[in-house]
């Protein structure tokens, strides 16, 4: 651990508000990790590099915190979707990439216009304007810009549920969206084909990121299965979805199939920031290993 009891030396998973369900300042992640002497972060934004411009720039101010270009992409597996932590991106992205990154702005939108048509199929009236009202009470301008009318996080669409009469508790949530599933096609995230290879040709290694549920807790087929798949790097051994005594299981997997392990915060907000920052309990030494895997512009 660093000097500050209980913080890592790294936090190696990070949002801002240019996730679609974050509201954290990019700049408090540095002045935090300054205040804690944190010496690495990276900010993995949900589907996209759009703060990179935003956090290279940061960068430049904050020479004692080395931060490596990432995003948090969601592919479609044989199980599923997948949180896939990408590290390494060159500042300037090949043609190739774009396009997955594009295709994941498309989804973006396209997720939250089928959640406006299947609401409304059902005679809750959840317009594209209203959709957009919601992203404005929570979202930078700057951000919408670039990104458009996405799909909304949960916790503020739970609660207009609620207020409208949609639902009775924000507990009800995943039974309305299964409701409005049947109403409308939900479209399904980029594909680990359509992504990985390209992520790879970046330069870029992947690590399965919380990986307790994807993993079946601990079974060792289904982490093989996904370790081939997705063509994984490492895991998110250390994460506060990852119970303690499953952190040793993931490590030790990781030792014995040459995987580098990590450890992340999941900060999504400023709360979230001054609470929990690189508060992940992962082990110091593991941040030589994952500097050793991952190329640095």
């Amino acid at each position: 651990m660093s000097d500050s009891e209980g913080t890592a030396s790294y936090d190696l998973h990070l949002h801002t508000y240019w996730s679609y369900d974050a509201e954290a300042t990019p700049v408090n992640h540095f002045i935090r990790a300054r205040e804690l002497g944190v010496k690495c972060i990276t900010v993995t934004e949900h589907h996209v590099l759009d703060s990179l411009p935003e956090v290279l720039e940061l960068a430049q101010d904050f020479s004692d915190v080395m931060m490596v270009p990432s995003a948090e992409l969601t592919v479609t597996t044989s199980i599923g979707a997948v949180d896939l932590l990408c590290y390494g991106f060159p500042p300037e992205q090949s043609t190739a990439m774009k396009q997955v990154l594009a295709a994941y702005h498309d989804w973006q939108c396209a997720f939250g216009a089928a959640i406006s048509a299947g609401l409304s199929a059902l005679g809750h009236p959840f317009s594209d304007r209203e959709r957009m009202d919601l992203l404005k009470t929570y979202r930078p301008n700057k951000a919408i810009r670039v990104q458009g009318n996405t799909h909304v996080k949960g916790g503020v669409i739970r609660q207009f549920c609620v207020e409208k009469g949609f639902m009775n508790s924000v507990d009800d949530y995943s039974d309305l969206m299964k409701q409005a599933g049947r109403m409308v096609i939900f479209p399904q995230y980029p594909h680990v084909r359509d992504v990985i290879p390209t992520v790879k040709a970046e330069g870029a290694v992947v690590a399965i990121a919380h990986p307790h549920g994807y993993f079946n807790q601990g079974e060792v087929e289904r982490m093989d299965m996904l370790r081939e798949e997705c063509s994984l790097d490492g895991i998110e051994c250390a994460h506060p979805s990852v119970p303690d005594e499953f952190t040793l299981v993931y490590r030790e997997y990781c030792e014995r199939n040459g995987m580098f392990s990590t450890g992340g915060s999941d900060c999504h907000s400023d709360a979230d920031i001054e609470r929990a920052f690189a508060a992940h309990g992962g082990p110091d030494d593991w941040l030589d290993e994952f500097l050793n895997r991952v190329p640095m512009s």
